[in-house]
């Protein structure tokens, strides 16, 4: 017997499902714990090496200890053992089986290079630091792990290259969805891992909003309304239609008139620059007098330039206002 507490369960790949864990701590409470957990010793506790959900339903049942087997294993053989049990188990989903098998064949290439070497040898590549013949009596990976689980070598070569391909982050978000399927994983395996990441999360958003990503355009922005705008826009809606018209004809005389101040404020500029220039040699405080000149210049055409804007604006709204009016006053013409 161990105590539970001193059981880690941390680096494991899957861990328990909630409903198995009820429905065995049931069965438990009948007639007991019929097979104890396998554990091996990790520091000064143990590490659960196969019955994860034996040992979550001992939890939930309130036992402080629990039978278990004790294995002298390090890590890479606890990594295989964990593996080979859930290999075992009828319920994995395609990605759970890609990740057990993709993790097993590190563990088992970490404890035998030679089978790597082996396996480069069928590609035909070649090992210059070793014959041909020298590659040992180890199995295989795909066949030790055919002949652990039960699975033929091809499957256990398909799962391995899923998980491989298939990176951890896209395998986390397909587990147990709709898209948990060997065929989706086939179809993203040759995906970048940031394209299958992206293809995953399109694929799982709601129809409505995968048909938006994909054939709305992005909004542009709402062009933002300058208040004065905005306030001339109230003003020229309170005018009666005659004035409206009166309106048009002074703002043409206004931005006349702004026009023409904007290319004398110009013209200041051209002629200060200039001035500034042929002062390069004199004293830093005229310099910088000059400046000061050329940057209250720069003001005034700017200011010049938002006034010329605001009732080029102003303008604008007149014309539509003045072009519905037309309107009006054609149909009623019709009407009569």
């Amino acid at each position: 017997m161990i105590q539970i507490d001193r059981i880690t369960t941390f680096d494991r790949v899957r861990q328990a499902d909630r409903k198995q864990v009820e429905a065995l701590a049931e069965s438990i409470r009948e007639v007991g714990l019929l097979n104890p957990i396998a554990v091996a010793p990790d520091g000064d506790g143990y590490a659960l090496i196969a019955g994860m959900h034996r040992l979550e339903a001992a939890r939930l049942l309130g036992w402080a200890e629990i039978p278990a087997t004790v294995l002298a294993l390090d890590q890479h053989r606890r990594i295989i053992a964990e593996c080979d049990e859930n290999l075992c188990a009828p319920s994995l989903t395609p990605a759970e089986r890609a990740e057990f098998t993709r993790r097993r064949k590190a563990a088992y290439e970490a404890l035998h290079p030679e089978t790597v070497r082996e396996a480069t040898l069928k590609r035909g590549e070649n090992l210059p630091s070793r014959q041909v013949g020298e590659t040992g009596p180890t199995p295989r990976f795909t066949a030790d792990t055919a002949a652990a689980t039960g699975q033929s070598e091809r499957a256990v070569q398909r799962d391995a290259e899923r998980g491989e391909k298939v990176s951890d982050e896209a395998l986390a978000l397909i587990k147990g969805t709709r898209l948990d399927t060997g065929r989706y994983l086939d179809s993203i395996k040759n995906l970048s891992a940031e394209d299958q990441v992206a293809k995953v999360e399109a694929d799982l958003a709601p129809p409505s909003e995968a048909v938006e990503k994909r054939d709305t355009p992005p909004a542009e922005p709402a062009e933002p309304i300058d208040p004065a705008e905005a306030k001339a826009r109230r003003e020229i809606a309170q005018l009666p239609d005659e004035a409206k018209v009166d309106e048009i004809v002074g703002l043409r005389a206004e931005v006349i008139d702004l026009r023409k101040a904007v290319k004398e404020h110009k013209a200041n500029i051209a002629k200060l620059k200039t001035q500034l220039k042929g002062h390069e040699g004199d004293k830093d405080d005229t310099i910088r007098a000059m400046q000061r000149k050329l940057d209250h210049a720069n003001s005034e055409m700017f200011r010049a330039k938002e006034d010329a804007a605001r009732e080029l604006r102003r303008s604008h709204v007149l014309k539509k206002e003045n072009a519905k009016l037309k309107a009006e006053i054609e149909n009623q013409v019709f009407q009569l």
